[in-house]
């Protein structure tokens, strides 16, 4: 079968890529002295926030999300952006219609609507001893502004799974839209107060010195800072952190593939999920400049839209031996039986050959028996190939 089409990411695969372990030693911005897992050097985000906590009664969350009611607005032939967040117990909540709050401009065939959605996530995020992998497609986080954060991935078609940003098919502020508007990079200055205008990427480049805000927040309930910040606790001196993934091949197609985590001694490069333990002992995302752009991985327990279990495969596409997850399950070849391997609700099930191997596939004749089938982004029947593929971009 045809290898671009049969890379399910819908059904994710394995964990996430440990070439280089989170906070051992000193081969990460996570080394001994700020152990990702140590939990005597890790301060909860609430006490590192409790002057934003006043502002908002113990939610500082919500005091990071921007007035996207006092922006201009994608357009006047386009709804208005609404955004709101609150604490509710061990949650926080964010409400949005996905629209940006600045001029949108068409980079996709992809029409820009409304969509209303709640996310949940963890108001006071734990720190895992092992990193899990993030969504292939679909929603890994969102901004400040109230636009979901994807991966640095595509979908199938027309050039399968490459690197959008790379492909240079997003707008200034590194959105676009597929079922909804999304970023799969952050530019800072689309993100903080003074972007509430039309085309905030007219406003001048933030100054490097001055440590960067909260852009957004990961499905694991993690900030996701601007690629500047503090390297000690008197900020006595200000650096843009880098990605420590390093481009291997031709990420046009299968970006994930084409990158490998190199770990490094140098303070300014992040871990593989793109975080570090900042001076204050929390852990943080960076927005960076290199590919993931975002998210590698995440150091937390993700949560998916309206608190369902984010799925995910791992970067590096290896092998899942344990089964556990929700992946397809491995399989020897087209004859292979995979009976009762699908999702439940699949129309039939066949072993398929895919980038990462050969993996149970559900079957199909037509869009209907692709429908209602459980995790990730929404599939569509290739009648070609017999097979449920993601659907759209």
């Amino acid at each position: 079968m045809n290898r671009l089409l049969l890379l399910l990411l819908s059904f994710p695969l394995v964990a996430c890529q440990t070439s280089g372990t989170v906070g051992d030693d000193d081969d990460s911005a996570t080394d001994d002295d700020d152990s990702a897992t140590d939990d005597d050097d890790v301060v909860d985000d609430d006490d590192a926030m409790d002057d934003d906590d006043d502002a908002t009664d113990g939610c500082w969350q919500a005091a990071a999300l921007l007035d996207v009611a006092s922006a201009p607005g994608p357009g006047a032939e386009y709804d208005m952006p609404s955004l709101s967040g609150y604490c509710d117990g061990d949650d926080f909540v964010i409400e949005s219609n996905q629209l940006p709050h600045y001029t949108f401009i068409s980079m996709t065939p992809n029409a820009l609507t409304a969509n209303q959605v709640t996310w949940r996530m963890p108001r006071n995020p734990t720190l895992n001893a092992q990193p899990t992998a993030m969504p292939l497609l679909g929603y890994a986080g969102y901004t400040v502004g109230g636009t979901p954060v994807y991966g640095p991935t595509e979908g199938p078609i027309p050039d399968p799974y490459g690197d959008p940003v790379y492909n240079g098919i997003m707008d200034p502020c590194q959105g676009h839209t597929a079922q909804e508007y999304h970023n799969h990079a952050l530019v800072q200055k689309c993100l903080t107060p003074a972007a509430l205008v039309a085309e905030p990427w007219t406003l001048p480049d933030p100054d490097p010195t001055q440590e960067s805000p909260v852009l957004g927040f990961a499905a694991d309930g993690f900030p996701i800072y601007g690629p500047y910040g503090c390297v000690d606790a008197s900020c006595t001196q200000v650096v843009e952190f880098q990605s420590g993934w390093v481009q291997t091949g031709d990420p046009t197609t299968y970006a994930w593939w084409n990158h490998e985590f190199q770990a490094s001694t140098d303070k300014t490069v992040l871990d593989e999920c793109n975080g570090r333990i900042g001076p204050d002992g929390t852990y943080r995302y960076h927005a960076t400049a290199g590919f993931p752009y975002v998210l590698g991985c995440y150091m937390g327990t993700p949560v998916g839209t309206n608190g369902q279990d984010a799925p995910g495969p791992a970067p590096d596409g290896g092998d899942d031996d344990d089964d556990d997850g929700p992946g397809p399950s491995d399989c020897d070849g087209p004859t292979d039986d995979c009976t009762g391997e699908c999702p439940d609700g699949a129309y039939g099930c066949t072993c398929a050959d895919t980038p990462q191997g050969f993996g149970c596939i559900p079957t199909c004749t037509e869009d209907a028996h692709c429908t209602g089938l459980t995790g990730g982004p929404p599939l569509t029947c290739n009648e070609a190939e017999g097979v449920c593929v993601p659907d759209g971009p």
